[in-house]
């Protein structure tokens, strides 16, 4: 399982799927996209779909925010998923979400 900070719940909270043009009761899902046999690593996307049985459900408020694939849930267990804020020019901002291997520095630091 992964674990989702308050953080990163709020901003998932905020992402609007019906200006994805997503299907109706598509859920935001996190979904393996490609995998490099060579190096293992796994590149994952956030993107509308159908929610399946084995997901690792995430909710905020008492609402479902995202969907984790089981299986990226079970290769990444014990990962934490926050929010990650990257300073630009001109002191522009620009907030994002990633994913840190257990006993790994957080990547805020709100721990």
């Amino acid at each position: 399982m992964i674990r989702v900070t308050e953080e990163a719940k709020v901003l998932l909270s905020t992402v609007d799927l019906g200006t994805l043009n997503s299907a109706e009761g598509a859920v935001l899902r996190l979904d393996p996209v490609a995998y490099d046999e060579e190096t293992g690593e796994v590149t994952l996307s956030f993107a509308p779909g159908d929610g399946k049985g084995n997901d690792q459900i995430v909710q905020h408020g008492g609402k479902q925010v995202l969907r984790i694939a089981g299986a990226v849930s079970q290769r990444l267990n014990g990962s934490t998923m926050d929010v990650v804020v990257e300073e630009g020019t001109e002191g522009s901002r620009s907030m994002g979400i990633g994913i840190v291997p257990p006993d790994s520095d957080p990547l805020t630091d709100d721990f």
